[in-house]
């Protein structure tokens, strides 16, 4: 499969992971923000972030070559957190079924550390990435500086709630924007030199 090819699925994966996102995200404010998640809400969390590690392959792919150490950096973490993100999700589907209580999750240490660490990975990964793209000029680089800013109002909402909807509306306007980047870039491509009239 071309290179090509592959940018574009991951652009479609980006795509398909910030409609999940929106759909998530209007459940969420049109039910009265409950404190406690729902079945629905972490199934298309689960499955946004499902596909959001496709298309971050793809990003990565792209800018491989001016991406540098930070977009290697930002790539690994992002992956990582969302790999556990995924993780939790599951966990509180078992939650949500009445598999287990949040008591008996609280009583297992790894998790209420990695809960924590992994907040900031996403964090860290997010400012990495976002300044790889921004510097290598591949992606759009705005796009690279809504991903930083989508990192700090994230870490803010714990401060002022208010901000939540803010960061639901940059999560969807980031990723959204990437993936149609990649699904519609025009790429050009160099002539067949057999094609190509000798000049006298």
């Amino acid at each position: 499969m071309k290179s090509s090819s592959l940018y574009r699925l991951g652009g479609l994966a980006l795509l398909i992971a910030a409609i999940l996102y929106a759909i998530g995200n209007l459940v969420y404010f049109l039910s009265g923000q409950p404190q406690a998640p729902t079945a629905l809400g972490l199934w298309l969390a689960f499955a946004g972030d499902s596909i959001l590690v496709l298309g971050l392959g793809a990003l990565f792919a792209r800018q491989s070559e001016r991406g540098g150490i930070l977009g290697l950096a930002g790539y690994v973490l992002l992956v990582l957190a969302t790999m556990f993100f995924i993780g939790n999700y599951a966990v509180n589907l078992g939650v949500a079924a009445g598999a287990f209580t949040t008591e008996q999750i609280a009583q297992v240490p790894f998790f209420t550390v990695a809960g924590s660490v992994m907040s900031w990975m996403w964090f860290a990964g997010l400012v990495a990435f976002g300044i790889s793209i921004y510097r290598a000029g591949v992606l759009p680089k705005y796009a690279g500086a809504l991903l930083v800013l989508l990192a700090v109002v994230q870490q803010l909402i714990g401060l002022a709630g208010f901000l939540a909807p803010v960061f639901a509306v940059l999560s969807v306007a980031s990723w959204a924007w990437l993936g149609w980047y990649l699904l519609a870039e025009k790429r050009s491509v160099a002539p067949d030199p057999a094609l190509v009239a000798p000049v006298a």
